[in-house]
């Protein structure tokens, strides 16, 4: 059960992270090698099922790291500004 302090939103596999703190770019880079892995077994795959699956997962890893990236993007052009920007 999870504690309500505990976050929900990047649960992994911890047994395989040892303690590693993953940055954005980190998340980024791993959900773009995801896109490009299922891309290569779609290649490899025989069955029709498999291939469009695998397809999906590709899609899906690269929507979510295009969401990331547009939301770093947002945030970056609505960051409170020092007082030497109301100047001009």
């Amino acid at each position: 059960m999870r504690r309500p302090s505990e976050s929900s939103t990047m649960d992994c596999d911890h047994s395989r992270l040892n303690g590693t703190v993953f940055g954005i770019q980190d998340w980024l880079n791993y959900l773009r090698d995801q896109s490009a892995m299922c891309r290569k077994l779609v290649v490899q795959a025989d069955d029709p099922f498999v291939k469009t699956e695998m397809l999906a997962l590709a899609s899906v890893c690269d929507e979510i790291a295009d969401n990331i990236e547009d939301h770093l993007t947002s945030a970056k052009d609505h960051a409170p500004r020092g007082p030497l920007s109301r100047l001009s």
